[in-house]
């Protein structure tokens, strides 16, 4: 079976036919594809696949003799993109499946270990989060930009931060630290301290972000909400978080490699919600800082984040898992989207090697 995606081009492969008696006689062979004849390009010479389907198309030939042979080819054409690379397993894949295909994928560390340790985490983010798209002397710190006074001073701006441990920044005594945008307290058990040599789901350096500390003391644990009060942009409300405009898809786009990556270990709805989080990926898409990030984090760490590669296997996960649970995810009448959908997605699966299944 051959297998392409809606868009693809494919040219027809050439059959051969070798009679034991008359030799070869591949110039009597005929071909029906008066089912993929419609999407013929005469200019390219080849056929391009506007419709998604299952499409046959069939060789046959006879000898002198009129004994007859054919042969059935296959194409299978997906509206599913088409990943290759590091990427090539999750082909075909969606919902459920597309999640177990990833959490296998985002663990095989390329012969690294689990994760960098938290302490080299102090000096990988000085290269990780430097500021790509502006100037990259500095540090593009999360949910800030910059650096920032304490918050009885108001966050105002207080310099930009160095890509260097512990620096004493333009001069004044604020740095920047590691934050973990999935508090670290709000995995598994919560019992989490992390030392230098510490390596594992609290050491993940897709999760850490350079940070001020003035920003990270204060929003402490506090999950993400889509609620903005604050004039400074971003900060607490009613004890929960608001990251800003500039970083709300970072952080929905972190949180969703995190899910998927430490299966029963988190819980997204202790986070933040579902559709709150989709939101904020599609208002705040990928950009030149992500992409920098995600390829110095796979050169130190050996994975990578799916979500920032490829945007769309947001909906081809959840839109997927919502429709297989039996939900609209934008139903309006007797479905609200509120965090009770992320509850109810958990709850019509059973976890199975940390991934899931439909009942």
């Amino acid at each position: 079976m051959v297998q392409l995606s809606v868009g693809d081009n494919y040219t027809l492969p050439v059959a051969t036919a070798i009679d034991d008696v008359d030799g070869n006689i591949s110039n009597n062979i005929n071909i029906n594809n008066s089912e993929i004849a419609s999407f013929y390009d005469a200019a390219t010479e080849k056929y391009i696949f506007t419709t998604s389907g299952l499409y046959y198309v069939i060789y046959s030939v006879s000898d002198a003799a009129g004994n007859e042979a054919t042969l059935t080819l296959q194409i299978e054409v997906s509206d599913l993109p088409t990943y290759t690379g590091y990427y090539a397993s999750i082909n075909g894949k969606t919902g459920a499946a597309l999640i177990s295909v990833l959490y296998t994928l985002l663990n095989d560390m390329g012969g690294k270990p689990v994760t960098t340790t938290y302490g080299d985490a102090r000096y990988y983010l000085g290269e990780s989060d430097v500021w790509t798209g502006f100037n990259t002397d500095y540090l593009y710190l999360i949910y800030t930009d910059t650096l920032r006074t304490p918050a009885a001073d108001g966050f105002q701006v207080d310099g930009y931060a160095l890509p260097t441990w512990d620096a004493n920044n333009d001069g004044c005594n604020t740095t920047w630290n590691r934050e973990h945008v999935w508090a670290k307290s709000l995995f598994g058990t919560g019992n989490y301290d992390p030392g230098s040599s510490t390596v594992g789901i609290d050491a993940d350096l897709h999760n850490l972000r350079a940070c001020d500390t003035n920003v990270n003391s204060t929003r402490g644990n506090n999950k993400f909400i889509n609620t903005l009060t604050q004039s400074s942009g971003f900060g607490n409300y009613n004890n929960m978080w608001y990251p800003g405009d500039n970083h709300r898809g970072d952080v929905a786009r972190i949180l969703f490699y995190m899910d998927i990556r430490w299966g029963n270990d988190t819980n997204l709805s202790l986070i933040g919600d579902l559709p709150t989080l989709k939101q904020w990926h599609e208002a705040d898409p990928v950009d030149e800082f992500e992409i920098h990030r995600n390829q110095v984090i796979y050169q130190k760490q050996g994975n990578r984040n799916p979500f920032i590669d490829h945007p769309e296997l947001i909906d081809l996960i959840w839109e997927q898992m919502l429709e297989q649970a039996g939900v609209q995810a934008n139903a309006t009448a007797t479905f609200i989207h509120t965090i009770d959908t992320y509850i109810v997605l958990r709850t019509a699966y059973v976890p199975v090697n940390n991934r899931y299944t439909i009942q």
